[in-house]
């Protein structure tokens, strides 16, 4: 599989630091630039000066960027993100389109030919190519993570109110939602294996956000990093066997139906692989 990214899910994106480019994969850097060139500019036609593009969501042809009316003037809390309106970005050719002008998502991915669209409300809804929509399922957190077939995607559910009582399930085209894992607190951020058979996750229960992994008939999930370890001794040290966890699953890619590719923020990459648990810093790469 050719190397790709799910890349930039903060205000950070329009203005890479210095350091993070450092860490980052020349390759990685190459392609961020790359589509900051194409879509800026488009942007600013398309929505005025002040919108910025913020978010990536996927990859190639169905790559999908997230714009803000404008960036916020005051630092905003975790759970107080701007909603975006969605334009297409094809990575081959360059070519960005608008696919809604309302800001008014927290995400969207391509599945297959059509676009999901999550709103504020948690209402996940599907755009088919015809320009026709309906409502695929609700109280959807986030994460949205497609199938390598287009025929669903996995999830962060958020069944109550509380914001950190979630789940991870996965949600087919005719809205039919199977939950996969709910364990105690959050179990987040997904990713579906290219075979469709793996679904890792990053989940709370330990007290430290580690990986673990099930599958789509809901097996039991089983703990792949960070085994043993527990909040407190992260106090005055990180073990050297602490795991991160990644940024979101936008920043998240198989390079085989075995190893996970992920952005552990920093422009930090590490590579997993959801068999074996073994996780390691990907420093390698085109240059």
């Amino acid at each position: 599989m050719t190397k790709s990214f799910w890349l930039i899910a903060t205000l950070a994106l329009a203005s890479t630091s210095v350091a993070a480019a450092d860490r980052m994969n020349p390759a990685d850097l190459r392609r961020i630039n790359k589509a900051r060139e194409r879509i800026v500019p488009a942007v600013e036609k398309e929505f005025g000066p002040k919108a910025r593009f913020i978010h990536l969501f996927g990859q190639g042809r169905g790559m999908l960027a997230g714009v803000v009316e404008e960036i916020p003037a005051d630092t905003l809390g975790t759970d107080q993100l701007p909603l975006l309106a969605i334009v297409g970005y094809d990575e081959a050719t360059g070519a960005v389109r608008v696919v809604s002008r309302e800001f008014k998502y927290r995400e969207a991915r391509s599945v297959g030919n059509s676009v999901a669209l999550l709103d504020g409300e948690g209402t996940l809804r599907l755009r088919e190519p015809n320009g026709r929509e309906r409502v695929l399922a609700q109280k959807v957190g986030g994460d949205l993570f497609p199938t390598a077939k287009g025929d669903a995607l996995v999830a962060t559910l958020q069944p109550g109110d509380a914001l950190h009582e979630t789940s991870v399930g996965i949600i087919d085209l005719k809205g039919r939602v199977k939950v996969l894992a709910d364990g105690p607190g959050v179990d987040a951020t997904p990713a579906i294996s290219p075979d469709g058979k793996t679904v890792v996750f990053v989940s709370g229960r330990t007290t430290v956000a580690s990986f673990y992994v099930t599958t789509v008939d809901g097996g039991e999930p089983r703990q792949l990093t960070n085994v043993g370890l527990e909040n407190w001794m992260l106090f005055e040290a990180v073990p050297a066997t602490f795991v991160p966890p990644p940024v979101s699953s936008h920043h998240m890619e198989w390079l085989s139906d075995d190893v996970l590719r992920y952005n552990a923020g920093g422009g930090a990459f590490w590579t997993l692989d959801v068999r074996t648990g073994k996780a390691a810093p990907d420093l390698g790469g085109e240059k």
